[in-house]
């Protein structure tokens, strides 16, 4: 389950970054990079604050860290983020990216209903996270 909800977002990021999907980069450099500084972090920043940029709920605080962002998930907590063998074979980035794909994230937010409420990351963000993690995370 996990592993098609992660082959599908990256395949949804491959097409936008193809030109088959509306252009959702922030980026404003001459290579079109995205890259955790300067276009995650100030997403995390707002939508994850302050239990991951400051409160280190799960272990981390990827809104303000980018060395968090690169750790394995560690706690079976983390839901989705986890294969068959309930190992965690996936970074908290991924794991982000999963956890807001599934509308868990930002937590108790109501993130899976449709329009998303305000405190939840748009689809747009959504997608922007998603070319970040098909590109490896970039710092």
């Amino acid at each position: 389950m996990m592993r098609g909800l992660l082959i599908s977002t990256i395949a949804l990021a491959a097409a936008g970054a193809l030109g088959c999907a509306p252009d959702n980069s922030m980026s404003d450099d001459a290579g079109g990079a995205i890259t955790y500084t300067k276009d995650i972090k100030p997403i995390f920043a707002v939508k994850c604050a302050p239990c991951h940029t400051t409160e280190g709920m799960g272990g981390h605080n990827i809104g303000s860290n980018y060395a968090d962002v690169l750790s394995k998930v560690q706690s079976l907590d983390a839901m989705g983020c986890w294969d068959s063998t309930m190992t965690m074979p996936v970074t908290r980035g991924e794991c982000a990216l999963i956890s807001i794909a599934n509308g868990w994230m930002p937590m108790a937010m109501g993130c899976f209903n449709t329009p998303r409420p305000a405190t939840c990351v748009t689809t747009d963000q959504q997608m922007i996270i998603a070319q970040w993690v098909a590109a490896g995370m970039p710092q």
